[in-house]
């Protein structure tokens, strides 16, 4: 059961599964983007394509694209 707002019933008993967890940096992202300028959206796409159809590929679901944090 999902609750809107975030919050969870610790009574409601759970399920056990099986998870990975993936994460990918780009090193020097901010270096990148400083000097692709206009261009820096296309190569924003062309690394998400990369990643999300992976993640797809494998049944997987991608959460957020990020920068450097």
């Amino acid at each position: 059961m999902i609750f809107i707002g975030g919050d969870v019933d610790p009574m409601i008993p759970g399920k056990k599964m099986c998870a990975i967890f993936g994460f990918c940096d780009i090193r020097g992202f901010s270096v990148i983007t400083e000097r692709l300028k206009k261009e820096v959206i296309v190569f924003v796409n062309e690394v998400a394509l990369i990643v999300h159809s992976t993640v797809d590929k494998f049944v997987g679901a991608t959460n957020k694209n990020i920068g450097e944090a």
